[in-house]
């Protein structure tokens, strides 16, 4: 804990633990990034949730993905021998790899003693008062960040960069595959056959806060607003059905219902899109990623950690809950963004400056 000199080596075998959701993987990516960049030939893998398995997978900069079984250590619950067998059976997986060192960017109980059971050497993670649970405990190397409410992105190359792997830029590497492109370019023509710019609207939010969750009759209504003049797609994730569905039926038939997507097919569709509404969700982080104008919608979280990065967004805070803004607030915000043309060729990621977003970078980590 009290070790000085914490940089990773070329000759490295380092395992990421950052399990889920989706936004706060996407918001370690450009930690990644920067590690990648400064030690090329490093051994880079990643233990992450089904959740967010599919952005990883075939990623450049990641060696290798290793799924974590949650769904079978929650079913093993319920057996005596069940979830010692499955923990070994973990444990295994993981030591047989042979991990030097593991980086708890998670800052949780869970995430922790995935460090530990991987047999990792150094196991580094945030200091107290900097990660939950007591995580602390089991991780043996600590980063001091400058700050304790610092944004994500920032707090994770802060991490990052204790590791010896600086740098001012932010860029989150989630390239597009030629068949995603190509069924989004497919999709839309389908769905939009008139070229208008396209708008996705984005109504699910985490159960767990409710008080995040915009009411899907306010999308709706923003929907009938903002036609003409664009095309409204309501897109959900899985149990998010019902709330698209009520989206679009108080929309007066202005506003469409996607289908079912993948995460990266709804990548590809925002690349193609002039605006996302959404609030604090992994959808909302994945559009200011891959270089969509976002109106975020937050009520109990706070927007300094957790807002989209960058010009060309708008962020409308309601205090303890989204769903004292109104449609004509988010409608006002929109027609701000708007560019009032169809998107022609998918942006490029954005690269932005910490100096620049974090008036710094904040003074190195401790």
């Amino acid at each position: 804990m009290r070790r000085r000199d914490r940089r990773i080596d070329e000759r490295d075998r380092v395992l990421i633990v950052r399990l889920g959701a989706v936004g706060d993987v996407l918001r370690t990516l450009p930690a990644v990034h920067l590690i990648r960049k400064a030690f090329p030939s490093l051994h880079l893998a990643w233990i992450v949730e089904d959740l967010s398995r599919d952005l990883l997978e075939g990623h450049p900069e990641i060696d290798e993905v290793i799924r974590f079984p949650r769904r079978e250590l929650r079913d093993a619950v319920r057996s005596p021998l069940g979830m010692p067998a499955r923990l070994a059976a973990l444990r295994g997986e993981l030591r047989r790899r042979r991990f030097t060192v593991a980086l708890d960017f998670q800052g949780s109980l869970k995430s922790a003693a995935l460090a530990f059971l991987s047999g990792a050497p150094r196991r580094i993670g945030f200091a107290p008062g900097h990660c939950r649970e007591l995580s602390f405990l089991l991780t043996n190397e600590w980063v001091r960040p400058g700050g304790p409410r610092l944004n994500r992105v920032e707090k994770n190359c802060l991490l990052a960069e204790a590791l010896g792997a600086g740098g001012d830029e932010i860029e989150a590497v989630l390239p597009e595959r030629p068949e995603e492109g190509r069924e989004a370019d497919a999709l839309i023509r389908s769905l939009n056959p008139r070229g208008s710019p396209l708008v996705i609207l984005s109504p699910g939010s985490s159960r767990l806060q409710p008080g995040k969750r915009w009411p899907a009759e306010n999308f709706g209504r923003l929907a009938s607003l903002l036609a003409p003049g664009s095309l409204p797609l309501i897109v959900f994730g899985p149990g998010e059905e019902g709330l698209a569905q009520i989206a679009v039926s108080e929309s007066g038939g202005k506003a469409v219902l996607a289908p079912p997507t993948s995460l990266r097919l709804l990548a590809a569709l925002l690349r193609r899109s002039a605006l996302f509404v959404g609030a604090d969700t992994g959808p909302m982080h994945l559009a200011w990623i891959v270089g969509c104008p976002v109106v975020a919608l937050f009520g109990p979280t706070e927007p300094s950690l957790n807002a989209p990065l960058g010009p060309g967004h708008a962020v409308l805070r309601a205090g303890r809950s989204t769903a004292a803004i109104g449609p004509e607030q988010a409608l006002e915000a929109a027609r701000r963004l708007l560019p009032g043309r169809p998107v022609s060729s998918p942006p490029g990621a954005p690269r932005l400056s910490r100096a620049a977003l974090f008036a710094g970078p904040p003074g190195p980590a401790r």
